[in-house]
């Protein structure tokens, strides 16, 4: 299933993406005459498999044999906006250099010899930078003036553990989403680390569904894509990663509880403005969309503050 946060007529809700449709998930499980979840996607993840497996069939049903014409609890996708799925327990945890090309050309403008990391290189974003598709993502050029594009692949944790074996891993992922690490490159830089750089407020685009397993068995054999005013930037096979969806969730896992509703961001493809000769960094009025197949499109404007 592809689920979602939506809004419309003032109020979000939980829906299911099928097709043109979202379908709101408590008045059509009620209309079935089933037990409704919350009304939010965080706490349908913390409620466990059961309620997973439930949401599963509903969708299954509703795919097979459709709704009622006159169901007020089905409306056009054009019809709401998708906002971010769910918001993070916790800052959301991204993984650096997991793509060799994209370390190639980069350590090649710094210039650098190449290292491959051993091990995934983890670190996080701040909360507040957490934001959903049709967002503003707005920069302060008082900060930055620098700002990079990063579509990656987004894993939610829906079961927690620690010391998770590689061959566990995949047991432990809810789904999947698309997800922009909007970064600035030159804080990222001055500063020896990545938080700051990649922590401004609306850096962290994610959605517009989490598609599950069901949907997405194998994330390795989805494409990324990204544009920038219609430009394609990014065209990369997600599979190609260094340290793969299940190598990162137990790389993490190691002697640390990992818990429903985290998400590791598992970095990105070549394409970056950071790349090219002279570098594109995004500017006021941009759009930028960030596309994985299989689960959907995120698209945002960049904003320069004050503008």
């Amino acid at each position: 299933m592809r689920i979602c946060t939506f809004s419309a007529g003032g109020a979000s809700h939980l829906g299911l993406v099928i097709g043109d449709h979202v379908v709101e998930v408590v008045p059509a499980q009620a209309a079935r005459g089933l037990t409704p979840v919350p009304d939010d996607l965080l706490s349908v993840i913390e409620m466990g498999r059961d309620t997973w497996d439930d949401l599963e069939r509903l969708n299954e049903s509703l795919m097979d044999g459709g709704w009622p014409s006159d169901a007020s609890w089905v409306r056009e996708c054009s019809e709401v906006r998708f906002e971010v799925p769910f918001l993070p327990p916790k800052n959301p945890w991204t993984v650096g250099s997991n793509y060799l090309r994209h370390l190639e050309i980069a350590f090649a403008r710094i210039p650098r010899e190449v290292v491959i990391p051993k091990a995934p290189e983890f670190f996080t974003k701040a909360l507040t930078a957490v934001c959903g598709d049709g967002a503003d993502i707005v920069y302060d050029k008082r900060a930055t003036v620098t700002v990079d594009y990063e579509n990656e692949l987004m894993i939610v944790i829906g079961v927690g553990g620690k010391n998770i074996p590689k061959e566990k891993a995949m047991e432990h992922i809810f789904g999947f989403s698309v997800a922009n690490d909007v970064s600035a490159r030159e804080i990222q830089m001055h500063h020896g680390q990545f938080y700051r750089g990649k922590s401004q407020t609306g850096f962290c685009p994610f959605g517009p569904v989490v598609a599950t397993q069901v949907d997405v068995p194998d994330p390795n054999a989805e494409q990324l894509r990204t544009w920038v005013n219609g430009e394609l930037r990014q065209d990369w096979p997600v599979g190609d990663m260094i340290f793969k969806v299940d190598e990162i969730v137990s790389w993490l896992s190691q002697g640390m509880t990992i818990e429903p509703g985290d998400v590791i961001i598992c970095g990105t493809a070549p394409g970056v403005g950071f790349e090219f000769l002279p570098q594109k960094w995004l500017q006021h009025g941009d759009v930028v969309e960030c596309e994985i197949s299989g689960i959907g499109r995120i698209r945002n404007t960049i904003k320069m503050a004050g503008i």
